[in-house]
């Protein structure tokens, strides 16, 4: 009979730990909890997180697969206050016989923080960007290069700076200043008008500074509202990942308002002449689509516009296979020869 007993604590004990390990986890340190869900996520997906840097910085970038010979490498740059996360569930939707990089831009994710002093300019930016492919060996390759948001526009920038390194590129809702308004466009105008140190997280709907503020960003950014119905324990961890950041990001966005103008991708499109590809959620509350109109005739080679329907901003969120879907077949272009 004791035997028994014990056999029974021991199983008991056994479901029992990890339960509690869950529950103190979620109430009390649930940022643990959304980090290694990310982490999992990434692992599934096959991307492995590696470390790469400098005397000046450290990049901290996903990888899946290694460069092939004769095969163009994916290279993805995330939105402002995002991560290499982001293109995790697009990365696990793409062929597996493809390298692919995701990488955090400075100041997000784990890659290092620039200085108070820094450049926070566009053009340092893809700079940065530069020196990282060269520190992991695609400096002298051409490679497709992927960007949303802040970093369709560095992916377009780049493609103008340095086309001899670009086999094409692809802006997702990439940040331009759009014929029609939004809430986030009149912001910036705003924000414009003050001096940039009276520029605050007020003055931006994406710096969060509270779990409201979380939840209105979402509403913001996706079509799909379904989100905000997760427990507020999530986006409490979510939040927690996020404040640490947050004196960089406004800084980044104060430069929205000086050195980094939205009109700049726009007035760059026509040195854009590599292939080139847009892509835009109909539904985008914060870059408005008809963005697309705007920049498609003063790109150089502009390929394909793809609008989604039923998609906000985080298409990644939002729609994640008609995204990957339009990726793969405009990378496939270059394939098939389609480009000639």
């Amino acid at each position: 009979m004791d035997i028994w007993v014990g056999a029974v604590l021991l199983v008991a004990s056994l479901v029992a730990a990890p339960i509690a390990v869950f529950a103190i986890l979620f109430y009390f340190f649930p940022h643990i909890l959304v980090r290694l869900f990310m982490r999992y996520q990434a692992y599934k997906s096959g991307v492995e997180i590696k470390f790469v840097g400098n005397q000046d910085n450290v990049f901290c970038y996903g990888e899946k697969n290694a460069p092939r010979p004769n095969k163009t490498s994916i290279v993805f740059l995330h939105g402002f206050t995002s991560s290499k996360d982001q293109w995790v569930p697009i990365i696990k939707r793409l062929p597996a016989d493809i390298h692919m990089i995701t990488l955090d831009l400075p100041g997000h994710g784990d890659s290092s923080r620039p200085g108070e002093d820094s450049d926070m300019s566009f053009d340092r930016a893809v700079d940065l960007v530069n020196a990282f492919l060269e520190l992991v060996n695609l400096g002298d390759k051409k490679v497709h290069i992927v960007g949303s948001s802040l970093g369709g526009a560095i992916a377009g920038l780049f493609a103008a700076k340095y086309p001899d390194k670009v086999d094409r590129v692809t802006m997702a809702c990439p940040a331009v200043q759009t014929p029609v308004d939004t809430n986030l466009l009149r912001q910036v105008k705003k924000a414009t008008s003050k001096a940039t140190d009276q520029v605050t997280y007020e003055d931006c709907m994406l710096l969060t500074e509270n779990l409201q503020d979380v939840k209105d960003m979402l509403l913001s950014i996706c079509f799909s509202k379904d989100l905000v119905k997760f427990h507020d324990q999530i986006f409490q961890g979510f939040l927690t990942l996020r404040l640490p950041k947050l004196p960089y990001f406004l800084r980044l966005f104060q430069s929205l308002t000086t050195v980094n103008k939205l009109d700049h991708l726009e007035k760059m499109a026509d040195k854009i002449t590599v292939p080139s590809q847009l892509i835009w959620g109909q539904d985008d509350e914060i870059l408005h689509v008809s963005g697309a109109k705007l920049l498609r005739p003063k790109l150089g080679d502009c390929h394909h516009v793809n609008i989604i329907e039923r998609c906000g901003h985080a298409i990644h969120i939002d729609r994640p296979g008609a995204l990957a879907k339009h990726i793969i077949n405009f990378y496939r272009d270059g394939e098939s020869g389609k480009d000639d």
